[in-house]
C-alpha cells in the first residue's frame, strides 16, 4: 500500500510513524480509498490496544497518515522466541479487548493475524492496520468482488462471500490462538486452493492433541472460535475473552507452550563451561544444544533477536563455522564480534572433525 517511516516531530520531539500511501499516479483507485478508509475508521477509535492516528493530509498528491510508534516487534516474531501460557493468553485477551471495543464501534478489522499485532518490550498488544476494515455503513467488499484478508486467518464466510462481521475477526484470533499455543496453524494447503477448501471443510486437531500441556478447557474454547458455522462460534469478543478467563490453570506462567524452532529452550540453563562437546553423531548444525548455547551467547551482544538469527543462519548455511559467521556480523562492535567467536570456539572446533 506504501511506505512507513519512523519520524520524530520538530516541535514536539515524539518519535512517530509517517505512513505514506504511493503516488495517485502509481496507485489504483481501489487502493486509494483503502487507505482513506483507514484514515476513517482509525479517526472514531481511541483505546490503548490500537495504535492511534494522530492526524491525516495530502501531500503532493499523496496521502500521509501520522501515527502512534509502536516500539516493539510483532507477534509472529515473539512467536519464534517462544511463549508460556500466561503470555499466550494475556496477549490473546488483549487482542480480544481491542476487538470488543471496534466492534462495539461497528467497525470489523477484517485482517487480525501476527504481523498485524505488535507487542512492546512491556508486553502490550497494539492492533494495527485497519486498512480492511470496515465500518457498519459500509459493506462493500473490495478487490472488485474479490476476497480480501490473509489467506491463513480468513474466515469460511469471507471466502464464500458473505459479508464479514465481529465473527469473522474471532475466527482469526482463534487461528492466531491456535498457532500460538502449538507453533503451527490449524489450516494449512499448498496452494491457495487447498487453503481455500481446508477453512471450509478440514475440521483442526484440538491444541491439547498436539500439545499435551495445554488444558482440555482452553483447547474447546479455542475449538469453539474455529467452528466453520459462525452460529457456532463465540458471538462476541467479549464472552470470548470470559471463556479464556476461565479456562486458565493456576500454573500458566511456568508453562512453555510455543516453541517453533530447535534451539528454543528458555528456561534450561546452557552447558556454557562444558569442557567437551555433547557426546553426539550428529553434524553440530543440527544439535538443539550447540544452536541454543549459540544463541544464548550471541544473546548478550544483540539482544532477544539472537534467536531468530541463528534460526535464520541455520537455513542458509552449509556448517556450523558458516554460521557462526552469518551470526557474527550481526554484532557491529569488531571488539564484541571478536569475544562472540571466541566464546563459541569449542563448538567450532568439534564441528571441524565432522
Amino acid at each position: 500500500m506504501g511506505r512507513v517511516f519512523r519520524v520524530r516531530h520538530l516541535i514536539t520531539n515524539r518519535i512517530e510513524a509517517l505512513k505514506i500511501l504511493v503516488s495517485a499516479s502509481e496507485s489504483s483507485a481501489e487502493l486509494l480509498e483503502r487507505f482513506s478508509r483507514e484514515v476513517r475508521v482509525l479517526a472514531n477509535l481511541n483505546h490503548t490496544n490500537i495504535a492511534q492516528l494522530h492526524t491525516a493530509f495530502f501531500h503532493d498528491g499523496q496521502l500521509v497518515m501520522v501515527m502512534e510508534f509502536v516500539n516493539g516487534t510483532d507477534l509472529g516474531h515473539r512467536l519464534s522466541l517462544g511463549l508460556t501460557l500466561e503470555q499466550t493468553l494475556d496477549f490473546a485477551c488483549q487482542i480480544l479487548d481491542a476487538l470488543a471495543y471496534a466492534h462495539a464501534q461497528g467497525v470489523t478489522h477484517r485482517d487480525i493475524k501476527p504481523s498485524n499485532i505488535m507487542v512492546t518490550p512491556g508486553c502490550l498488544v497494539k492492533l494495527l492496520d485497519f486498512g480492511l476494515a470496515l465500518s457498519a455503513p459500509d459493506t462493500r467488499l473490495t478487490s472488485a468482488g474479490g476476497v480480501v484478508g490473509s489467506m491463513h486467518y480468513i474466515s469460511p464466510e469471507q471466502i464464500s462471500g458473505e459479508p464479514a462481521d465481529a465473527r469473522s475477526d474471532l475466527y482469526a484470533v482463534g487461528i492466531t490462538l491456535y498457532e500460538m499455543l502449538t507453533g503451527r496453524l490449524p489450516i494449512g494447503g499448498g496452494s491457495y486452493a487447498q487453503i481455500i477448501a481446508n477453512h471450509l471443510q478440514h475440521h483442526p486437531t484440538p491444541p491439547s492433541q498436539i500439545n499435551p500441556q495445554i488444558p482440555e478447557a482452553l483447547s474447546s474454547v479455542i475449538m469453539k472460535a474455529l467452528e466453520k458455522d459462525k452460529q457456532r462460534r463465540w458471538q462476541s469478543a467479549s464472552d470470548f475473552r470470559l471463556a479464556l478467563d476461565a479456562a486458565k490453570p493456576t500454573d500458566s506462567s511456568r508453562l512453555l507452550v510455543t516453541t517453533t524452532m530447535p534451539v528454543q529452550v528458555p528456561f534450561a540453563t546452557p552447558a556454557a563451561h562444558s569442557a567437551t562437546p555433547p557426546a553426539t553423531n550428529q553434524p553440530a548444525l543440527h544439535q538443539p544444544e550447540v544452536l541454543h548455547d549459540i544463541a544464548m551467547r550471541l544473546a548478550s551482544h544483540v539482544g532477544p533477536i539472537a534467536t531468530i538469527l541463528v534460526k535464520r543462519a541455520s537455513s542458509n548455511a552449509h556448517d556450523l563455522r558458516e554460521l557462526c559467521d552469518l551470526v557474527a556480523n550481526e554484532i557491529e562492535s569488531a571488539e564484541a564480534r571478536k569475544s562472540f567467536l571466541n566464546s563459541i570456539q569449542r563448538h567450532l572446533r568439534a564441528s571441524d572433525h565432522f
